[in-house]
């Protein structure tokens, strides 16, 4: 079920909008056959959950990261949430993260954290979509 910004799944959308796939059906999927192998149906939530913590923790960790003068800590902060974002299937988020974490690479640590403020409701589109995939 792909979940597109602003749309139900179900919903017909404008042949001139732009429409950011939230998520990557076939990386959900892939955890669902994992999950009916396993004979675990809350594999998938819980890792919904554990993201949900690690973005909600990702500002004040990128801050104190940066604090201590730890930018490579802080750019495999962003890459490790690029990672998750897409190995859950929340396309647009892990292409998020890798704009943080380019930022990071290129030495723009403020523009990587203005993108991760500006993402905000991103975040928020991608968890509601995954917690309803």
């Amino acid at each position: 079920m792909a979940a597109m910004a602003g749309e139900d799944a179900s919903c017909e959308r404008e042949p001139n909008d732009t429409v950011t796939l939230l998520l990557d059906p076939e990386a959900i999927e892939q955890i669902r056959v994992v999950e009916r192998a396993i004979g675990r149906h809350d594999l998938f939530s819980g890792l919904v959950a554990k993201l949900e913590g690690h973005l909600g923790g990702f500002g004040a960790a990128w801050l104190e990261l940066m604090g201590r003068g730890d930018t490579a800590g802080a750019t495999r902060a962003a890459h490790t949430l690029k990672g998750t974002c897409r190995q859950l299937g929340a396309a647009a988020l892990g292409e998020l993260f890798a704009d943080i974490e380019r930022s990071a690479k290129g030495g723009d640590y403020d523009g990587a954290k203005r993108k991760f403020d500006a993402g905000g409701s991103l975040i928020v589109q991608s968890l509601e979509a995954l917690k309803r995939a």
